[in-house]
């Protein structure tokens, strides 16, 4: 349990159309009632969807976390130079857009690095046990979703769920109510199909994470090690405060 919950406050940790209120959407007046539903609340399926969310952190800090389903294949992207693919066949990619360039992490290597991550707490943002272990509050039915509340001490702090099951995702997440560590907060959900999933990673030179050490010659592959991206093999988890987390055994030895 307790590496589940390290796992919870490490990860989504990893990259608009619909708002949970439907701020941008024509009113009643401007068009029939059946096309604003329809505008507001898109048809969505739980494995094949964009999910948006504003996470903040105990400093203030706010950055963006995009997570996109393509069946049981995921990506996780939270800034515009890297984002990270999680197939359903245990591989890792890290992907780097501006350069095109792409790094494969096979499932021995993640066993070398020693790098572990829980699948279901990626693709759910938080562990979908956790409504388990959590008291249920207030259902709601929000513009789009029926909404299931849940209270409860997450890592020894008092915290709170918004869960939407039809899509297995949090619409909010605080992990210590009275003074957060961690909130994500669902800004934007919509469909995104597999021809568009397949776009996002098309045209990229890949090359194998145990090539790496073979290819410093490679202006990319330096540059990656120099900025600490590929070397040690990156978990591409992130803790509370937004810091690149090397693997869950070694948060221990970083330097503050």
């Amino acid at each position: 349990m307790k590496n589940r919950l390290l796992a919870l406050m490490l990860s989504s940790l990893v990259l608009p159309s619909v708002a949970m209120a439907a701020q941008a959407t024509p009113t009643k007046a401007q068009m029939p009632e059946a096309k604003v539903l329809e505008t507001q609340c898109p048809t969505l399926q739980a494995e094949h969807l964009k999910a948006q969310y504003q996470v903040t952190n105990g400093k203030g800090q706010q950055w963006q976390m995009t997570l996109i389903r393509n069946g049981q294949d995921f990506i996780i992207q939270r800034d515009g130079s890297t984002f990270e693919q999680w197939s359903s066949n245990g591989e890792y990619v890290r992907y780097f857009p501006v350069e095109k360039r792409s790094v494969t992490y096979r499932k021995g290597d993640l066993r070398a690095l020693n790098i572990q991550h829980d699948r279901d707490q990626l693709y759910h943002v938080v562990s979908p046990a956790l409504p388990t272990h959590m008291t249920k509050t207030q259902a709601k039915q929000e513009a789009c979703f029926a909404t299931q509340g849940f209270e409860g001490k997450v890592n020894g702090l008092e915290s709170e769920l918004v869960w939407i099951d039809t899509i297995g995702l949090p619409a909010e997440f605080i992990l210590g109510q009275s003074q957060p560590n961690l909130t994500y907060k669902l800004v934007d959900v919509e469909p995104f199909d597999s021809d568009a999933f397949v776009v996002l990673t098309q045209d990229y030179q890949d090359i194998d994470f145990a090539d790496v050490g073979d290819s410093e010659s490679d202006p990319f592959i330096a540059k990656m090690i120099n900025q600490g991206f590929i070397e040690h093999g990156s978990s591409g988890f992130y803790n509370s405060e937004g810091q690149a987390i090397e693997a869950q055994g070694g948060h221990g030895n970083h330097s503050h």
